[in-house]
């Protein structure tokens, strides 16, 4: 019996159009084709692991546990800078190719947990080692750092589409590959290529490989079921992978802000949340910064309001209202889930 369930007016992804242009993926989306699903299963046996691993299910529990509490109150908070800095010119990252948003989505939340500990200069808390950034050709981060086909290998089937659960809990049983060439699998993985993210899916790729990607493993992740969760736990550097079928505007707004429009049964990634009284105001609530894996896709202003920064290209500000019904999955990076608050953009970059 098949329990995966996409959303209500999606099908699943034609295999005629498993791989095509960049410029036919909107359409596609828009057409309705299921890029991301939800799988009740995957995501019961999700929480379970993570349970049976000793740490916290709901997020609910992470925040309260860890005294995260209203920590990112009131907040700018920004991951993509932290990215940028340790890996300029890698996002957006490659504009996808087929149906495999979730792991585009995936990878740029655990690239933003990565470079946030990476930055925050405190030893992954089961070694005690200082986490450095691993070493990757200009190619590779153009292509974004991490790779997107290695983790699509383990979706479980041959056609496209998956879910955020699944992702999430394959990212913490086979971890991470970087993009860089492996001789020793005959396997280059510098560049995106989704031809080759499809050359496993029903078969698991070799034992050999999985060895290496459990080398760089995601400790553990949580699922988040209110904004102020997803606003905490952004605020201590944990990026956000999501899963929904709400559709947005090409066209951004003054303040990078787009409004809803249509659906796509897609992922996408959490890299900021604004929470500043003002922003509230505004918009009638709070902020999340969404990165799209469509490439340069959209237009509009990119600076953020009160400061001299600007969103990645590929990006939108949505409302929490509007995103509210997604499925959202914070990672941590390679070490557990107490950190210290990072940069509070709301405070230091104004003027």
């Amino acid at each position: 019996m098949n329990l995966r369930q996409i959303p209500s007016g999606f099908e699943f992804w034609p295999a005629r159009e498993q791989v095509c242009a960049p410029e036919e993926i909107v359409r596609l989306y828009e057409a309705g084709f299921a890029g991301a699903w939800h799988d009740p299963v995957a995501r019961e046996q999700f929480r379970d692991s993570i349970k049976a691993s000793g740490g916290y299910a709901q997020a609910a529990e992470v925040v309260a546990n860890c005294h995260l509490a209203d920590v990112g109150k009131d907040g700018l908070w920004l991951l993509f800078p932290a990215i940028e800095r340790l890996f300029p010119a890698s996002l957006p990252g490659p504009a996808q190719q087929r149906g495999d948003c979730v792991v585009h989505c995936s990878k740029n939340a655990a690239l933003a947990s990565l470079c946030s500990e990476i930055e925050s200069l405190r030893p992954d808390e089961e070694t005690g080692k200082l986490e450095g950034p691993p070493e990757v050709s200009a190619a590779g981060v153009q292509n974004g750092v991490l790779s997107t086909e290695y983790l699509y290998w383990w979706r479980g089937h041959d056609g496209d589409g998956w879910d955020c659960a699944s992702a999430a809990e394959m990212i913490r049983q086979h971890g991470l590959l970087v993009r860089q060439a492996y001789p020793q699998f005959d396997l280059d993985l510098t560049n995106y290529d989704a031809r080759l993210a499809g050359k496993y899916g029903s078969r698991r790729p070799p034992s050999t490989i999985a060895e290496e990607g459990r080398l760089h493993l995601v400790r553990t992740a949580t699922e988040c079921a209110r904004f102020e969760e997803v606003r905490d736990l952004i605020a201590v550097g944990c990026g956000i992978a999501t899963c929904g079928s709400e559709g947005f505007s090409s066209e951004r707004d003054d303040h990078g802000v787009s409004n809803r429009r249509g659906g796509w049964s897609h992922a996408m990634a959490y890299l900021g949340v604004d929470d500043r009284p003002e922003t509230r105001r505004l918009y009638n609530g709070p902020l999340v910064l969404v990165c799209n894996s469509w490439g340069i896709w959209n237009r509009g202003p990119r600076l953020i309001r009160g400061t001299n920064l600007s969103i990645p290209h590929g990006c939108f500000w949505a409302r929490w209202s509007d995103v509210s019904r997604r499925t959202a999955i914070a990672y941590s990076s390679l070490a557990g889930w107490p950190r210290q608050p990072l940069q509070n953009y709301g405070l230091s970059v104004l003027g």
